[in-house]
């Protein structure tokens, strides 16, 4: 069994226009096919064996789950701990992309200062601290060019318009070369769809909600939606407040380019201020429980129900399904959008993709009619 899967984005195009985008998952149910019917401890040891991205956060929001579900309370150590964890991991997420795959998207090869910063924020992820200092700012001058406080000073469109045209790393390059891609694409930023942004404590409150759809409805894990629709979850949906993200979001900027500043925002927040994601679990009636993690790409829940201790059900919504619902981001933004020629609509879909970061392998390619 191929654990990983892949996602496909089919376009069907036609006089002009996008007419159809199917989406389409290999993803199996890891957890219905590998976790349920198994006891607490081997689901703790099974876990980060499941899943090569994200795995610190997918067992932080297995222990909460299971620990609750068993009539244990959420102690504050073991919140505490699971949030420097994930928060550790989120870190060395961003700065993986940012710093590796990002130079190598427009032509660049990583400088020495990048990898060095990379490998602090992979030792940060091992010890599950954030990283903090000099550890913290060599993250930062290799990401931004400048210290995380400095960089967050930047509130406005026009400052980091700044910011980007002076290119000083290749995070800035990158952003300029999107930002540019979408600035010649006007039809594309007039008429982008946007489902809702899953943001605010009304999705913790309605985890009841989510576990009965998903026993509801075998197909909600691949499918999501929240109050009846797709949603969108990640640092854009998590960043309304800040100002720089919400100013873009207010703005015509493009959700493309406003995904990938959210991210470079999110990372200086970590860097700066030290301030864990959040994470939380609520008990479910009949030995059950409800864990959510906000990781690297989004909101992450982990569903189980016990019986004679094993679990009898195991569900879990990843952010990668949210993100990539067949109606969900990218469709809305895509269907009905002009389909000038093939190499441009090829790329206008990569880039909404890669803005989304799925923790699979994404590929995308026209289909017949």
């Amino acid at each position: 069994m191929d654990l990983e899967g892949a996602l496909r984005i089919g376009l069907v195009a036609g006089a002009g226009r996008v007419e159809r985008v199917r989406i389409s998952s290999t993803r199996p149910d890891a957890a219905r096919l590998l976790l349920q019917g198994r006891r607490r401890a081997e689901i703790h040891a099974t876990l980060p064996r499941l899943f090569s991205v994200c795995s610190h956060s997918q067992a932080a929001a297995g222990d909460l789950a299971c620990a609750v579900a068993m009539g244990e309370a959420a102690s504050e150590d073991m919140l505490t701990h699971c949030r420097a964890e994930v928060s550790a991991e989120v870190v060395r997420e961003y700065a993986w992309s940012v710093l590796l795959d990002w130079p190598r998207r427009i032509g660049e090869h990583p400088a020495a200062g990048a990898i060095a910063a990379v490998r602090v924020a992979e030792a940060a992820r091992t010890c599950a601290t954030l990283p903090v200092g000099d550890d913290a700012h060599a993250i930062a001058m290799a990401a931004f060019g400048v210290g995380a406080e400095e960089w967050l000073a930047i509130r406005s469109a026009a400052e980091l318009d700044d910011w980007i045209d002076a290119g000083p790393t290749p995070a800035a390059r990158f952003v300029r070369q999107v930002r540019d891609e979408i600035a010649s694409d006007g039809d594309m930023v007039r008429r982008e769809a946007a489902v809702p942004l899953l943001q605010g404590r009304d999705r913790i409150l309605a985890m009841a909600e989510i576990w009965a759809d998903c026993e509801a409805d075998a197909g909600f894990v691949r499918r999501p939606i929240w109050h009846g629709l797709p949603a969108e979850t990640g640092a854009l949906a998590r960043l309304q407040s800040d100002p720089l993200v919400g100013a873009l979001t207010r703005s015509p900027a493009s959700r493309v380019f406003t995904r990938f500043v959210a991210r470079l925002r999110e990372l200086a927040r970590l860097l700066a201020a030290g301030e864990p994601l959040s994470l939380g679990v609520r008990a479910l009636p009949s030995r059950g429980a409800a864990a959510w993690v906000e990781n690297a790409r989004g909101l992450l829940i982990h569903l189980v129900h016990f019986e004679d201790d094993r679990a009898a059900c195991y569900r879990i919504v990843a952010p990668t399904e949210w993100n990539f619902h067949p109606a969900g981001a990218v469709a809305a933004a895509l269907v009905g959008s002009p389909a000038p020629d093939p190499e441009t609509l090829i790329l206008r879909a990569s880039r909404m993709a890669q803005s989304l970061d799925p923790c699979v392998a994404c590929r995308v390619e026209f289909d017949d009619a």
